[in-house]
């Protein structure tokens, strides 16, 4: 588990790595969600995990060896990973970790409240899992219709209880805002009732409209209403404010965690830090074997295209794509102003370079003065007024270091 107060983008470590696994199941898939999942596939899991873990032993023989970074966090994602059942998690986890997992080790697994039960929460613990990311997003049965979710609101309040029970101290719920003809006070009601449950870290998202989305289909149809900009500042101003009183404190853009339970494996991410993403759309960031500045590459989409790529043994790490000084200075620097304590220039110099620091800094002086950034005693960040249009602030810097 993180602390809150060492936060702070630019680390740089090469020590250790994260490792992600993308398990893309699903009963059915939400009306916004443009992630690589499929539904109705239970019947191709396990032949999936052995795929996935044919790729891992790949990575670490082919891309890792003989370097021996520490795996610092684990996090198994999807899709619905808790759709899988006790027999395949076992499987995929011990095939992950076949020495076992090092207690130490932050190993989260996401959860959807109507496929959670005790004996999975159990057989999660004795495998090594230590966290749980529990999809709810709504606590409004009509809001939960409209998003296509297939649980209740009554599930998730066993879901939560389930969790409370079997003693899990690090778990995570999930919210969303910004949902079709939500208003800011039933936004609160949601807030309200998630807090309640004193959850040690909450992320809560603003719904965006992705491409080739049911949701978009519909508001092209005029037949979705959504929240004006106006409410949606409401919503996120109610957020910040009650989850502070409720001791969470806001850490990125969309995360807050009470003091020691941050999310290690996100942080990664956010620092640009190497990870590695196995299964069907994982993309991944290393550093070992990969040039000076590291290297991305991204798997296939495609479930049939992604088992070729398995059996015939051409994993897109071989064909992965280094990075230029620059293009990992600006990975760096636009994933570290999601964070809310910013980003530490001293070791950003150190990274890239005094000069190439200083001349971005040059660059967005003219958003420093109007106010949407703040440079403080080695840190620059977002303002609160920047982070209320974090996305739009990106593409601006972005166009401005161009």
């Amino acid at each position: 588990m993180n602390a809150v107060s060492t936060d702070l983008a630019g680390r740089g470590d090469t020590e250790s790595f994260a490792l992600y696994v993308h398990l893309p199941f699903c009963k059915r898939r939400c009306a916004y969600c443009d992630f690589v999942s499929f539904a109705g596939m239970e019947g191709v899991i396990s032949s999936y995990i052995e795929l996935v873990l044919k790729e891992w032993r790949a990575v670490k023989d082919l891309l890792i060896s003989p370097a021996s970074p520490k795996v610092t966090s684990c996090y198994l994602g999807g899709g619905t990973p808790s759709l899988l059942n006790e027999i395949q998690i076992e499987t995929l986890v011990k095939g992950l970790f076949p020495g076992g997992v090092d207690s130490s080790m932050e190993f989260t697994i996401e959860a959807n409240p109507e496929s959670l039960m005790p004996s999975k929460l159990r057989c999660y613990k004795s495998l090594g899992i230590n966290r749980i990311s529990l999809g709810v997003q709504s606590f409004s049965d009509e809001s939960l219709q409209k998003l296509g979710r297939i649980h209740t609101s009554r599930q998730a309040d066993m879901a939560i209880q389930m969790i409370c029970d079997e003693g899990w101290e690090n778990w995570s719920l999930d919210l969303m805002y910004g949902l079709p003809d939500q208003t800011p006070g039933a936004f609160e009601r949601d807030l309200d009732r998630a807090l309640a449950f004193e959850s040690p870290h909450l992320s809560a998202y603003c719904l965006t409209l992705a491409p080739g989305t049911p949701f978009v289909k519909l508001a092209e149809e005029g037949r979705l209403q959504l929240p004006k900009e106006q409410a949606i500042l409401e919503m996120m101003d109610v957020l910040e404010e009650k989850s502070a009183l409720a001791g969470l404190f806001q850490y990125e853009t969309s995360n807050f965690a009470r003091e020691g339970f941050t999310c290690a494996h996100n942080l990664t991410y956010w620092h640009l830090e190497p990870y590695v993403g196995v299964g069907v759309g994982a993309v991944s960031y290393f550093v070992w074997n990969s040039g000076p500045w590291g290297a991305h590459w991204e798997n296939p989409t495609d479930l049939q295209a992604y088992g070729k790529m398995a059996r015939d043994g051409s994993w897109a790490f071989m064909n992965r794509k280094g990075l230029t000084r620059k293009e990992a200075f600006m990975e760096t620097f636009l994933t570290g102003l999601r964070l809310t304590q910013g980003i530490e220039v001293s070791r950003l110099k150190a990274r890239f370079g005094e000069e190439m620091v200083a001349e971005v800094i040059r660059k967005i002086t003219p958003l420093v003065e109007d106010g949407w950034l703040e440079v403080g005693k080695d840190v620059l960040r977002t303002t609160r007024r920047g982070g209320r249009v974090l996305d739009a602030l990106l593409l601006e810097i972005v166009f401005d270091l161009d």
